[in-house]
């Protein structure tokens, strides 16, 4: 009985299988098929746009450029356009005991990217001679040697936690290190499945960089100093940025050169400059910035003065000699230069460097201004391996230090005035341009 059931069974299941293999084929291939599908979608909803940019530059996991540090976290500040300091991980902050403690006052809605709450005892920078003090879990006492007002703005530097865990909109879900130097870093969004995620890839050289973009390892170069060679490859969008938070200068070496030494010929070889193409700047300070002053000495092309100048100097007449020295993305730059000086009698040559040599006579260089006005590295006597002229000028030296003990910002501002226009009139460097970027995007 049993036997003639199993029989019957097989024959219907057979008859069925013979009577819709078609639609059993169909339905079959048309399931698998939708499954890849949706997989396939689901995977794009979930990950997004992925965007994968080549950066110039050797890196560690600590010193990432700011602005990827800025995607993953978030400073105890913020800065605004104008170089002041605003509220980002602290809500407010004030400073007592004239200016040696401040105290700053944190958000209570921030969750590290390993879902732990931010506490005070988690802010330290790690600045020497300033100490970190947990007050509350909610309240940071910072406490200095010295008064020191453009403190706020050195705190918004990111914060992060073993394995570059931030507070950002972006985490780091992947990093590949060679050595110290990061290769490559991918970091994905933390919430928004609408942010694209982002691949990152370093390289020595912007000439390395554009070939990975040509041979497609990359879509995106971002901020190189030149476009040329990349215009017409795949008919890329170019976005041209000045940065105004870097400028580019010549600096005179006051330690070693008598003929550098004279004001009137430092001044004379500002005027005695090729006209420059580029955006003009004429003060140490950022335009952009709170301290900025229009109202100084301005290095103009102007060969009449230029000469009247070097008349009254005392040098002999086509005797002067002098080397500029500079990089190799300047050297356009240092070449017309160069021509024009030796046209106003200084004969003058070019030598391209990979660094700063000690004994150079004039250096075309750029720095990085910081976004307050303080320039107490850069040009305080006592800032020897920062202050790269040898610079040395008293009234200079009190208005950096008074800079930094002043609180009220319009006396901080005339303070700063009074410095850009004694410096640039005193001329150990005569500021030139904020220099372009580019960022090169497939299209």
């Amino acid at each position: 009985m049993l036997l003639r059931r199993g029989r019957f069974f097989y024959w219907l299941i057979s008859e069925l299988v013979r009577k819709y293999t078609k639609a059993l084929v169909l339905g079959v291939t048309l399931g698998i098929g939708l499954a890849i599908i949706f997989s396939r979608l689901g995977q794009q909803v979930q990950l997004g746009t992925v965007e994968r940019i080549g950066v110039v530059g050797e890196f560690s996991p600590s010193n990432l450029p700011l602005t990827i540090q800025k995607q993953i976290s978030l400073g105890l500040t913020d800065i605004s356009q104008d170089g002041t300091a605003t509220p980002s991980l602290a809500n407010t902050w004030q400073a007592t005991d004239s200016g040696r403690v401040f105290t700053f006052h944190l958000r209570d809605d921030l969750i590290w990217h390993d879902g732990k709450k931010v506490e005070a005892k988690d802010i330290n920078y790690n600045i020497r001679s300033v100490s970190f003090q947990e007050i509350d879990t909610s309240t940071i006492r910072v406490t200095l040697e010295a008064p020191y007002s453009p403190l706020p703005t050195i705190l918004a530097k990111p914060l992060f936690r073993p394995g570059l865990k931030g507070l950002g909109p972006y985490k780091v879900a992947s990093i590949r290190l060679k050595g110290d130097t990061v290769q490559y870093l991918k970091l994905t969004p933390v919430d928004s499945r609408e942010l694209p995620s982002f691949e990152y890839r370093f390289y020595q050289t912007e000439a390395l960089a554009t070939l990975a973009y040509k041979t497609g390892d990359i879509d995106i170069i971002e901020d190189i100093s030149s476009a040329q060679g990349l215009k017409a490859w795949g008919v890329p969008t170019i976005t041209e940025t000045v940065n105004r938070l870097r400028v580019v200068a010549l600096f005179f070496n006051l330690k070693r050169d008598p003929l550098l030494k004279e004001k009137s010929i430092r001044q004379a070889l500002g005027y005695g400059l090729p006209a420059i193409e580029e955006e003009r700047a004429y003060s140490p300070i950022a335009k952009t910035s709170w301290g900025y002053t229009d109202r100084l000495r301005k290095f103009d092309p102007d060969m009449v003065q230029a000469k009247k100048l070097l008349a009254n100097a005392d040098i002999a007449s086509g005797s002067a000699t002098l080397t500029l020295t500079t990089f190799p993305q300047y050297i356009d730059t240092a070449q017309l230069i160069a021509r024009q000086w030796s046209a106003l009698g200084i004969t003058t040559s070019v030598r391209v460097e990979s660094s700063v040599p000690s004994d150079y006579q004039v250096l075309l260089s750029a720095i990085d201004i910081p976004p307050d006005p303080d320039q107490y590295p850069f040009w305080h006597s006592t800032q020897t391996s920062t202050n790269i002229t040898g610079y040395v000028n008293l009234k200079i030296d009190k208005l950096l230090e008074d800079g930094r003990i002043e609180f009220d910002p319009e006396e901080r501002k005339k303070i700063y005035a009074d410095f850009a226009r004694r410096l640039v009139d005193d001329a150990p460097a005569i500021f030139l341009y904020y220099p372009k970027t580019y960022t090169i995007k497939r299209k």
